[in-house]
């Protein structure tokens, strides 16, 4: 399918899921969530990096559908073992570029303290996504944005992770995960939620992908492959335009 033609399709095909609401957000879940609910994740799960499956464990996050471990450990070897250039773009420009609405700047500050500001990234093409700490989705989808960082870094592509728990639990959990999981970006901070009311964020993981002229190319509010041959094929047309 044309990268401009799924754009506009993408978001009315993908299977909606069960979910739950949870403080004021809705999560969605996975099968194996609805055959059991029970928090506890399974010993046989296995992720990359076994400490983030660990650190879910201690927090009493469930692991959803064995698909998306799939999907987090297949991120390691269908990117890092492939070479870094755009063999998935499609090489025409998208008729419907002109037509993609501007996000409005924001700011968002780090674990850390450093501070990213939309305005000084115009020329980037930004992935963001936002999470939460009790959202098992939200943190098993982060493996797979770290591969897509180290991959297309040098091709323009950065991401923007947005932890919306309160300032307290979002900085520890974000603290504990990103140690154990070595991830390619940072974790930013939104108790506040101010971004997330840019963006309209009712569900969780929501991503967007925002061009090099800061205007919205893509969103996804709800669990993404953010691995399939579209989804590859529009970041690399989006990291071709000027």
């Amino acid at each position: 399918m044309p990268a401009s033609r799924w754009r506009q399709e993408a978001k009315h095909t993908r299977r909606p899921l069960a979910h739950v609401v949870r403080d004021g957000y809705r999560y969605e879940m996975s099968d194996l969530d609805q055959k059991n609910p029970s928090p506890q994740a399974s010993t046989k799960s296995r992720l990359t990096s076994s400490a983030i499956v660990e650190t879910l464990k201690k927090r009493h996050i469930g692991v959803p559908l064995l698909g998306l471990l799939t999907l987090a450990v297949a991120a390691y070897f269908v990117l890092a073992q492939s070479p870094s250039t755009l063999t998935n773009a499609s090489l025409e420009p998208d008729p419907l570029a002109g037509d993609r609405p501007p996000v409005a700047n924001f700011t968002v500050t780090s674990t850390i303290g450093e501070t990213f500001e939309l305005a000084q990234h115009k020329g980037k093409v930004i992935l963001v996504s936002f999470w939460t700490s009790n959202c098992s989705t939200c943190i098993l989808e982060l493996p797979v944005f770290s591969e897509l960082a180290k991959r297309y870094e040098s091709e323009g592509l950065e991401v923007l992770s947005i932890n919306l728990d309160t300032a307290d639990i979002g900085a520890r959990v974000a603290s504990d995960v990103w140690s154990k999981g070595g991830f390619e970006f940072a974790a930013h901070l939104d108790p506040e939620r101010n971004v997330a009311k840019i963006f309209q964020i009712e569900t969780v993981p929501s991503g967007f992908v925002i061009d090099r002229q800061g205007r919205m190319a893509f969103n996804s509010y709800g669990a993404n492959d953010w691995l399939a041959p579209e989804t590859r094929q529009l970041l690399e047309d989006l990291l071709l335009e000027k």
